[in-house]
């Protein structure tokens, strides 16, 4: 009975985990998104207005992250290399962001932001 117990604990935890590494996590207003190699993961996300992301650098290869589109001022990270650089943005208005890496093409994540 406790082996059970233990593996069904040990399942709901590695199902939380992926679902938070997955960007599915919105803890404290506070969302996660992986900077890898030529992509976002998540590259769409929905999220409520005052939601920060903290963008995690995973890849080997120089990155940024550049908003292209949406609503209020521009802003960009620094292009940087370095694995588990963290960049944080908060995302305060309604609208439809379009981010982008200005180092590789086909790099881009639409942020959808609600009121």
């Amino acid at each position: 009975m406790l082996r059970r117990i233990a593996l069904v604990a040990s399942l709901a935890t590695a199902a939380a985990l992926a679902f938070a590494g997955a960007g599915g996590a919105d803890v404290a207003n506070k969302r996660a998104v992986d900077v890898g190699d030529d992509f976002f993961s998540p590259d769409k996300l929905s999220i409520s207005a005052g939601t920060k992301l903290a963008f995690n650098w995973i890849g080997k290869d120089d990155h940024n992250v550049t908003k292209k589109k949406g609503p209020g001022g521009g802003f960009a990270s620094a292009t940087t290399d370095a694995r588990g650089v963290n960049f944080q943005k908060k995302f305060k208005k309604a609208g439809t962001y379009k981010l982008i890496c200005t180092v590789h093409d086909g790099m881009k994540m639409k942020v959808q932001v609600g009121g």
